[in-house]
């Protein structure tokens, strides 16, 4: 404990030394100011205090909501502080959740060591009811109750409903059918694509089976790699269904069927030209997001036995707010360790989520071949290796492959550059492994040159002379294997499927 203390006593010299050149505002008081909590949560009723720290190399005041209170209100140094509430209480009753900034501040506006507080109440006390029209025009973080509307669409994370003309999101785990009236009650949000949703507390099926009736879609197909909107707009898509993908020759985006729940049953779909009709849910470059309401079968294309183009990973990637390195070109996008804790959701991490699917993963250094994590989650795409560690992925079980039948295995990858401008001399290969059998596919050079913008290499081999059975292993990784050196790529969209 002295030792922390020293540390953040220190850090606040430091701190108090570089703002030596502001005017105080109020002279005498503490140059830097820091408190141990940013963050407080008391109940409605029957609340007990709570003590947190104040550190400062001076003197410090207070200001307090009057609802809150604080012993001491003033100070001089580290010291603790005792911060309690009031009752929560309105004409005999719990009132709405409230929340206030204490703050802790020395002599410049620079000082300020603000604990937000949190109370808890009834949410809905004083709630009013709005159309679907008025909750997309309300401000954030707006309490509402929504009565009486239509089940429009359902995703494995709630539903949207719809008026007609205004669409919205509905974040609930309750189960719901299209068709169904329902009331809610939640909270007003915008998601990262800055489209209205609510987070829902409550959701209540007033009654069930009822007919939907779809206004007319806007077709993207062909605008599909500039399309976006403000709102969910009711739109629909033509291309090929390659695992939830819907891609359209020409187009550098595709559509992402988001959120698809089981009874759509996309999988007997893939390598079949679909018609996918939906709501707009935001575009994550070079995906434009599809909340379907339907997939039309438009016939066969091509046989595809496996296919990854790893957005089922995009919670992941939006936890550990995972960057786009190839799209933007940006040697500094984040990129966080798959078995990193900032990946976990719902308990685990992207690692552990794409071993659950079957992936293996091999991570080499020159004198290892068991070494460190040197796997990254991009936004929605993986990247391999750093200096010193090479890494690389074997796929998951492939069956139901007919006897003798040749394939064709393609995926996206791009070689990573450095901040010299090199090109990492990245040569890739497929391994093709039976029992003792392997058979090696080399995959042609990027052919990029020093300060090459990043995008992504289209690479397609045809495994002939191979057998694919339940229990060969495919691998795909580079030649470079137990160097020292920076070999660094990323991977995306594998496909395999039956040659022509």
């Amino acid at each position: 404990m002295k030792r922390t203390n020293y540390i953040i006593f220190s850090i606040l010299l430091v701190f108090a030394s570089l703002l030596q050149g502001c005017n105080d505002e109020e002279s005498g008081l503490s140059k830097a100011v820091l408190a141990s909590a940013a963050t407080l949560n008391f109940e409605a009723t029957g609340t007990s205090e709570k003590i947190i720290t104040v550190y400062a190399d001076a003197d410090w005041i207070t200001e307090v909501p009057e609802w809150v209170t604080v012993t001491p209100t003033s100070g001089t140094g580290t010291m603790d502080v005792t911060i309690n509430v009031t009752e929560n209480i309105r004409e005999g009753s719990v009132d709405n959740p409230r929340k206030a900034a204490l703050v802790f501040k020395g002599g410049t506006l620079a000082s300020r060591a603000e604990v937000v507080i949190f109370q808890e109440g009834d949410k809905y006390r004083d709630c009013e009811e709005y159309t679907l029209a008025e909750l997309a025009e309300l401000e954030n973080e707006t309490v509402v109750i929504v009565p009486q509307v239509t089940v429009t669409a359902a995703t494995t994370k709630g539903f949207i409903v719809s008026d007609g003309t205004v669409n919205i999101f509905m974040q609930s785990s309750s189960v719901v059918g299209v068709g169904d009236n329902v009331s809610v009650k939640g909270t007003k949000l915008y998601d990262t694509h800055s489209l209205s949703y609510v987070e829902c507390d409550e959701a209540t099926v007033n009654a069930t089976g009822g007919e939907v009736n779809y206004p007319a879609a806007v077709d993207i197909t062909d605008k599909l790699d500039t399309y976006t909107s403000t709102s969910r707009t009711f739109i629909t898509v033509n291309g090929i269904l390659n695992g939830n993908n819907v891609t359209v020759e020409g187009a550098d985006y595709s559509v992402a069927i988001t959120d698809a729940p089981e009874n759509f049953d996309l999988a007997p779909l893939n390598g079949h030209k679909v018609k996918a009709t939906g709501y707009f849910a935001g575009v994550a470059a070079p995906v434009v997001k599809l909340n379907a309401t339907a997939v039309e079968d438009l016939g066969v294309v091509e046989i595809i036995y496996f296919a990854e183009d790893f957005e089922w990973l995009n919670p992941w990637a939006e936890a550990s707010s995972a960057g786009q390195t190839v799209e933007t070109d940006n040697l500094s996008a984040t990129a966080p360790q798959i078995s990193s804790s900032s990946t976990v959701v719902d308990g685990i991490t992207a690692n552990d989520a794409l071993l659950q699917k079957g992936y293996q993963f091999l991570r080499v250094t020159p004198t290892s071949t068991d070494a460190g994590e040197c796997i990254y989650l991009q936004n929605n795409y993986l990247k391999f290796g750093k200096t010193g560690y090479q890494a690389g992925a074997v796929l998951p079980k492939i069956e139901d492959i007919p006897s003798g039948v040749t394939t064709v295995l393609s995926f996206d990858w791009c070689p990573m550059r450095q901040g010299s401008g090199k090109i990492d001399p990245v040569n890739l290969v497929v391994i093709v492994t039976n029992g003792s059998d392997e058979v090696t596919f080399e995959i042609p050079e990027s052919g990029f040159e020093s300060g090459h913008v990043l995008e992504w290499v289209r690479a397609e081999v045809e495994l002939t002379g191979v057998t694919i059975s339940n229990d060969t292993k495919i691998t795909i990784h580079a030649t470079q294997w137990q160097v020292s050196t920076a070999n660094r790529w990323f991977l995306d969209n594998i496909k395999l499927v039956k040659a022509n």
